[in-house]
């Protein structure tokens, strides 16, 4: 792998410096830090230019005129032999994967990419990502990645991927102790009805001495509410505890279909209180949310917010929440329900290596259950009240899915008196922070949020 250099961005992060700034030479592609109070207009940008027009001037489909991801022909090819040679042995082939020991996985898993890395340096260099001022491993990762597109993602595909995200992070998880946690709430905790049989707190906690360290990140892994789980976050998680020198909880909750919108806000809401229990005071604990897991958390602290100034709550039950957390670090919040056919949402799935047409064609339709009915807007982080929330830090790629939404939501926050801190990467794909294990970007993108998370504690 090529090595990964290192672009300084700590001095950017010092409170009150109020600098929009465009960084074109590091490791990989350009990236802006924008750090001001005023409202974010991408200075990379021209006036009024069109997603459409964004298309135009990009490298799609691998840069190769025979491949074409909106070739019905290509599209049955591959869906016919998905079926005829992998459908019926997916179960199997899964189970056999996760019973091979992590450390071999990883082996694997690395010791395939550096040999094929190495080839794809060799034959295709930088000609088969969407721009030339991508690293060179996010081109080789694109020739990879770019396929799934024409494959059916079902939810029980997500699930086995994001599972192994701990497979594809390089590090070993290093922490003093990881407590699995399954227990029952206090009892001093009120229950409503609905929820009597949810009242049970289940996560993986990293403990980074034997002894509490002073902060505490409150872990929300992402999935689009279909999949994640803590233990396939638990090597990122470890590895951003222990450039912080932070313990982190990683709770489980409710997924789709199993549970609805509310169900995965009781679940957060409860496994919140039970670190409180733990960690007393709030402004010890940040808040680290991942696509709609970073909803979670922004519907986390509005809720408070909707507490302390004393008005209703979204579910009415979910109450006691306490005081603000210390901040909150959101990677490519997916924030907004209620038109998922809309600016980057519609067209940068054309882009986007994770958040694809194939994931929005399978995954949108269990938001007809999963939200109730007219409640989108209401359940859509993107717009309540921002008002009260504390100092918080975006990563987000102009060229991903949920760019607009996350834009939006920046902005209205900074309108209320929030403090954002954004971190915009160029050409790059949902969540490609952790994708670190293979990128170069990844990694500079993850030791921004770590220098931001130490500069906040203090």
């Amino acid at each position: 792998m090529a090595p990964q250099e290192k672009e300084t961005i700590a001095p950017l992060l010092e409170k009150g410096d109020g600098g929009t700034r465009v960084f074109l030479k590091g490791a990989g592609a350009p990236f802006i830090i924008c750090n001001s109070e005023e409202q974010f207009v991408n200075p990379t940008v021209p006036a009024g230019k069109k997603h459409e027009d964004v298309l135009k001037e990009l490298n799609l489909d691998l840069g190769q005129k025979c491949v074409n991801a909106n070739s019905k022909t290509l599209i049955w090819l591959i869906r016919f032999f998905d079926k005829l040679l992998f459908e019926w042995f997916q179960p199997l082939l899964f189970k056999l994967w996760r019973m091979v020991p992590l450390s071999a996985r990883r082996a694997l898993t690395f010791g395939s990419w550096n040999i094929y890395f190495r080839l794809h340096k060799l034959l295709f260099g930088r000609r088969t990502g969407m721009h030339p001022s991508q690293s060179e491993e996010y081109h080789a990762l694109t020739t990879i990645m770019w396929w799934s597109r024409l494959f059916p993602i079902t939810p029980e595909r997500m699930r086995f991927s994001l599972s192994q995200l701990h497979v594809c992070t390089p590090n070993v998880v290093k922490a003093n102790r990881v407590e699995t946690i399954d227990c029952p709430i206090s009892a001093d905790v009120k229950i409503p009805d609905c929820q009597k049989e949810h009242a049970i707190v289940r996560g993986l906690f990293l403990h980074q001495k034997e002894t509490p360290t002073e902060y505490t990140i409150f872990w929300v892994y992402g999935g689009a509410y279909l999949a994640g789980d803590a233990l396939g976050n638990s090597s990122a998680a470890d590895w951003v505890a222990r450039q912080t020198g932070m313990d982190v909880f990683c709770p489980e909750f409710r997924l789709a279909p199993h549970g609805d919108i509310e169900d995965v806000l009781w679940d957060t809401s409860l496994a919140y209180k039970w670190l409180l229990s733990r960690r007393k005071d709030p402004t010890k604990i940040f808040f680290l949310g991942i696509s709609s897991g970073a909803a979670i958390c922004i519907r986390l602290m509005q809720l408070i917010g909707d507490q302390r100034r004393g008005e209703s709550t979204l579910p009415s039950y979910i109450t006691d929440l306490g005081n603000q957390p210390k901040g909150a670090v959101l990677f490519g919040p997916y924030i907004d329900y209620t038109d998922p056919r809309k600016g980057s949402f519609l067209h940068y799935p054309r882009l986007d290596l994770i958040v694809n047409e194939s994931v929005q064609n399978y995954g949108l339709p269990y938001l007809e259950e999963f939200i109730p009915n007219g409640r989108r807007r209401d359940y859509s982080p993107v717009y309540r009240s921002m008002k009260g929330l504390p100092p918080i830090c975006v990563v987000v790629s102009e060229h991903e899915a949920v760019y607009d939404m996350t834009i939006e939501f920046v902005n209205r926050a900074r309108a209320e008196g929030v403090h954002v801190t954004l971190g915009v990467w160029k050409y790059m794909c949902h969540v490609f922070s952790f994708l670190w294990g293979f990128i170069p970007e990844g990694r500079q993108s993850m030791e921004f949020v770590c220098n931001w998370l130490q500069q906040e504690a203090g």
